[in-house]
């Protein structure tokens, strides 16, 4: 609205007619990259583009950008009992009316995430351009919701197509991590790493999305005082081409710096550059160099179920590799425990030499070597199975609705009667190969999954996901194992076969490495072909549990 106002004043000699133009109109925002009111497959890192159809007071710009908080998982079904459902997580709203009135007088919000504001006039009318980016990328596949208030530099607030006073909102949800470009992560030394060696001999990078990395690029350390540069790029050893590189550092580190990845020459194979890291990606050096090699006094091999294991604890950041025969295994760890293991596909009796090599973070290097003569948990007549998935704590009555999922480890063959087996339960260490539960013998298919249950379980009970129609049921007694899974860490539990040639004999093992009492209704699954590791088991990936059908 323009409001015109004609004075007469009368001055002698004459009458001079004056004319008063106030702008009483706010400003409104007339494009932006978000095109609705809920925008989809937006990129995590930005930068995002509004345009305001009048110049801006920039000390009176409030821009903030809010997550919104995740309250189950809906991977399976699309509803939620709170909140939406984004890309397999329920996620409610967080913002609430007080948030708005707090934004328009100045207040922060909390929560909000950082950003970074850059306002510009528009060189082909008047108006303001304002460009949003994140000081770091967004969570991928999550909702957010934007808000932004402003005042032109007249004093007019920002106004709706109505000309009502608003603050503008829009929701937004983001694409997939790497959407922007290529975010580093640490790998070695791991994030947070503290008295790493200055004279450091590499640097490993993970990436969500492949890059193709040239000899010349290069990769930036940040630091205070004393920035310094990554070069030579080479992929990592055992990785997916691409997804992660080893870069030689260019020149010693300064000691007691704390060292952040930054930007560089590096760009995905889109073409995108580098952008920020989303999770904490740096290490602080001590103060000076290491000159030890890695210290592997404490190592034990250890054969358990069909695998080879080597474990230590680590003194300092590590990178092992364990090869026994045809078998290798890569790790990079920090210091703490270290339980690296490879399944063998050896008959019983057969002699392999386990080599476990070390690395330290200066490059230097120490290496052991045993043989060992594989057990009777090797024998070809037992039968080739695994665990794969542990219900402990089902939302559904306990013990009635616990499972233990099965899988058979051939990827070819003929059907197999299965018998001699049992699960045993208990603490880690004092486990009875002759307790818990005999299982019935049972006809198994290659890669065929079976679930193993007490006698009452319904699988349409509904609390808890409930096996494909067809999926082989196991039915023991009242309760799994001894009693039931326990609902508490170091519970660990036994696949035994009773009829080896010299007695009961270990095939697999869950080491009870997680508390089922944090993980109401979830359950813990691994790959079976793989070995019982506190790095192999994790909680599902669909946030509940998935019978009969693995992860």
């Amino acid at each position: 609205m323009r409001l015109r106002l004609l004075l007469a004043l009368a001055i002698v000699p004459s009458c001079i007619d004056f004319v008063l133009d106030a702008d009483l109109d706010g400003p409104r925002i007339v494009a932006s990259d978000f095109p609705g009111p809920r925008a989809v497959e937006v990129p995590v890192a930005g930068p995002w583009r509004l345009e305001f159809s009048e110049p801006l007071d920039p000390r009176r710009l409030r821009v903030a950008l809010l997550a919104w908080e995740t309250v189950g998982a809906c991977e399976l079904t699309p509803e939620c009992d709170e909140g939406s459902c984004e890309r397999g997580r329920c996620q409610v709203d967080p913002i609430a009316d007080a948030d708005l009135r707090a934004l328009e007088r100045g207040d922060p919000l909390d929560g909000a995430i950082p950003l970074a504001l850059a306002l510009e006039d528009l060189p082909e009318r008047p108006g303001t351009s304002l460009h949003i980016t994140p000081e770091r990328p967004l969570a991928a596949h999550a909702r957010h919701s934007l808000l932004v208030f402003a005042r032109d530099r007249r004093g007019a607030p920002l106004v709706d197509d109505d000309g009502e006073a608003v603050v503008w909102r829009r929701d937004l949800v983001t694409a997939g991590p790497a959407s922007s470009g290529p975010a580093p992560r640490l790998v070695s030394p791991p994030p947070g790493a503290d008295l790493v060696p200055t004279d450091l001999a590499r640097v490993d990078t993970a990436f969500d999305r492949p890059v193709a990395a040239a000899p010349g690029d290069t990769l930036q350390l940040r630091a205070a005082d004393h920035p310094r540069e990554l070069v030579d790029p080479v992929a990592c050893p055992g990785w997916v081409p691409g997804l992660c590189l080893s870069w030689r550092t260019a020149e010693p580190l300064a000691p007691g710096v704390v060292y952040e990845l930054a930007g560089g020459s590096l760009r995905d194979r889109a073409g995108r550059p580098l952008v920020a890291s989303r999770e904490f990606a740096a290490f602080r050096t001590g103060p000076g160099p290491d000159l030890s090699p890695p210290e592997l006094a404490d190592l034990v091999f250890a054969q358990l179920g069909r695998c080879l294991h080597a474990r230590l604890h680590a003194r300092e950041p590590l990178r092992l590799r364990l090869t026994a025969g045809p078998a290798a295994r890569e790790l990079v760890t920090p210091p703490g425990p270290v339980d690296l293991a490879v399944r063998l596909d050896a008959p019983a009796g057969a002699r392999v030499t386990a080599t476990l090599q070390a690395w330290d973070l200066a490059g230097r290097a120490a290496e052991r070597s045993t043989e060992h003569v594989l057990g009777d948990s090797f024998d070809r007549g037992a039968p080739p199975l695994a665990l794969a998935e542990v219900l402990a704590n089902p939302r559904g009555r306990e013990p009635t609705q616990e499972f233990v999922e099965l899988a058979d480890l051939r990827a070819a063959g003929d059907p197999l009667l299965v018998g001699g087996l049992r699960l045993v339960d208990g603490p880690a260490g004092a486990l009875d190969l002759a307790g818990g539960d005999p299982l019935p013998p049972f006809t198994s298919a290659p890669g065929q999954r079976h679930v193993v249950v007490p006698a009452a379980y319904d699988p349409a009970q509904g609390d808890d996901p409930g096996p494909p129609p067809g999926t082989s049921l196991i039915r023991v007694d009242a309760s799994l194992a001894a009693g039931g899974l326990k609902n508490s860490p170091g519970e660990a539990l036994l696949l035994v076969f009773e009829a080896g040639a010299k007695g009961p004999v270990v095939l697999d093992s869950y080491g009870g490495w997680h508390d089922p009492g944090d993980l109401p209704g979830r359950s813990l699954a691994r790959d079976p072909g793989g070995c019982d590791t506190p790095a192999a088991w994790a909680p599902h990936p669909s946030g509940r549990a998935n019978p009969g059908t693995g992860p």
